[in-house]
């Protein structure tokens, strides 16, 4: 990624020398700036957790648009790597996790005819979204379009690691003062209690999508078009059909178990008994 950054010829001269010097300094000087980083599969929740973040400590979003400052907090999919500092590791229920990447792929991001998940997967609106769905998680769980490697690659990569903090999507959901909490103690930041209070209302889904879209929706209030699209945990159930709980299970079964959300197989014959109810 240095090397298609910085040598790559399509790309200006003057952005290339800028992420040099954010790819140096965030290597090289990551303690002194007392930098964050926030590290997530795609469509986890890393950006909520970023934004919180941020909001409390008070700087201002970060894309490697700018020379990296003093406490800047960093989004990215990548990979373990010793280059990131005090990681926050962001996951989420893998169900959901491909349920939410379904919409953006196919309604949000739509217009990108030239991602690579089109190469093998053909969206049908006319399709019943059970079925389309299943077509689509097949193409996720056995091809490499965005990112290049699998979930089951990136939590190989992160779990278990020394001084990693690791946050799921669904606890942030139930408490997400507790979760803020225990990511700005491992950040070693100063614990200020109102500034986290007001820091959790100010990027609370209806004040996020009031701010970006001129109109607040509460979470559960589905805008299949919209970046920030639903807010909730356990849409997966609404998405899959049998054919994409076994294919779920066969591939991401050990990710289901190593994160907590299910112990065993039989969550597949109790979600379609509870469906066929």
């Amino acid at each position: 990624m240095f090397k298609y950054r910085v040598f790559n010829p399509n790309i200006p001269l003057g952005r290339r020398a800028l992420q040099a010097a954010n790819y140096i300094a965030e290597t090289t000087m990551a303690g002194a700036l007392n930098l964050a980083h926030i590290v997530e599969y795609p469509k986890c929740g890393g950006s909520w957790v970023r934004n919180m973040v941020r909001t409390y400590r008070e700087t201002s979003l970060f894309t490697y648009d700018r020379l990296i400052g003093r406490n800047e907090v960093i989004l990215c999919h990548r990979l373990h790597s010793p280059r990131f500092r005090k990681p926050v590791v962001v996951v989420r229920d893998p169900r959901d996790m491909y349920v939410s990447f379904y919409h953006y792929e196919t309604s949000f991001a739509l217009s990108n005819q030239h991602s690579p998940i089109f190469r093998h997967f053909q969206h049908d609106s006319a399709r019943p979204v059970r079925d389309d769905f299943n077509e689509y998680l097949r193409t996720k769980l056995l091809y490499t379009s965005h990112p290049w490697f699998h979930f089951s690659q990136f939590l190989d990569s992160w779990l278990n690691r020394p001084g990693i903090c690791l946050v799921r999507y669904e606890d942030c959901l139930a408490d997400s003062e507790a979760q803020l909490a225990g990511i700005i103690r491992f950040l070693d930041d100063p614990l200020d209690l109102e500034r986290l209070s007001r820091t959790v209302e100010q990027t609370s889904f209806a004040a996020v999508t009031k701010e970006k879209y001129g109109e607040s929706r509460e979470a559960g209030e589905a805008d299949n078009t919209k970046f920030h699209r639903k807010g909730v945990a356990g849409d997966w159930r609404n998405h899959f059909n049998e054919s994409s709980c076994r294919l779920i299970e066969m591939i991401e079964g050990r990710s289901l178990r190593r994160l907590g959300y299910e112990t065993d197989a039989r969550w597949i014959d109790n979600f379609l008994d509870t469906a066929n109810d």
